[in-house]
């Protein structure tokens, strides 16, 4: 059992980590784990417009209704693959209202508000291991520095900032990492997105001291390197989202930072314990 929440960040939009979260959700899923994928992104809430075909009707609640003490977790969390041939694992999402409504209303919460949400994540957290015993828990998060990822970050046991190869990127997440070290310390990785693209020629001893200056300069370990795939950027979010190209090299690198990103957890948690005694 794994039992951890890991939140997927970015200092800004456009990195590509809905799509990762999403992807590596479904991914762990198939493999027969029970996942939950919360969208905590009230800014630009994407998850229902990814997976609306999939669950055919609204959701009855949202995440945003959990967070203003409306409902319970079982009331806003829908298992997506309830009606497909998918059995092996169990996906089950907390979507976050699309509405413009909805997005306005959460970006005006008072501080008091986020202080009470922050608590009822903890409780969501001791829910879903302890109740429903999922095995991981993804938070899909608002880029940049809001309250509300700012909880997301607080409750989670494991961060993935993700990033592109970009410089003026890369000073965003240097920047929010030197601006928040006791949030980030200890259990933040980074996962590079749509780097070494396949259209040039990028030998395999020039990448590896791209990605040694880039973990030396932000001082975080790099869990991951996913490269620029041109026909997924080109592509719509559904044909990534059903895998209908389980082969393709983006699902093994997937695999790959999966396999790694448990270890890590492992290792850390070990880490983590062994600190307790001393």
């Amino acid at each position: 059992m794994i039992r951890k929440a890991i939140s997927f960040h970015s200092s800004r939009g456009g990195t590509g980590k809905t799509i990762i979260a999403v992807n590596l959700a479904c991914f762990l899923a198939e493999k027969g784990l029970k996942i939950t994928l919360i969208d905590l992104d009230f800014r630009a809430p994407s998850l229902y417009h990814i997976f609306k075909k999939t669950i055919k009707e609204p959701p009855v609640y949202w995440v945003n209704d959990y967070l203003n003490a409306r409902c319970k977790p079982n009331d806003f969390l829908i298992n997506v693959y309830k009606n497909t041939e998918k059995k092996k694992g169990n996906l089950l999402v907390g979507f976050a209202n699309p509405s413009i409504y909805s997005v306005e209303d959460m970006l005006r919460k008072s501080r008091l508000w986020e202080a009470n949400a922050l608590n009822r994540l903890f409780n969501l957290k001791n829910f879903l291991f302890n109740k429903l015993n999922v095995d991981l828990c993804i938070y899909d998060t608002s880029p940049g520095i809001l309250y509300s990822s700012l909880n997301a970050i607080i409750s989670s046991d494991q961060i993935i900032f993700i990033s592109s190869s970009d410089p003026l990127e890369l000073e965003g997440v240097r920047n929010i990492l030197k601006e928040f070290p006791d949030i980030f310390e200890n259990k933040t990785f980074i996962l590079l997105n749509k780097v070494f693209p396949e259209t040039e020629i990028w030998p395999q001893n020039k990448q590896n001291e791209f990605i040694e200056k880039i973990e030396k300069d932000l001082k975080y370990p790099i869990i991951g390197v996913i490269p620029c795939y041109c026909e997924i950027l080109k592509s719509n979010r559904e044909q990534i989202l059903t895998f209908k190209k389980p082969d393709h090299p983006f699902i093994e690198k997937l695999e790959e930072i999966s396999k790694k990103l448990i270890i890590e957890i492992w290792t850390w948690n070990r880490i983590k314990n062994k600190k307790k005694f001393f």
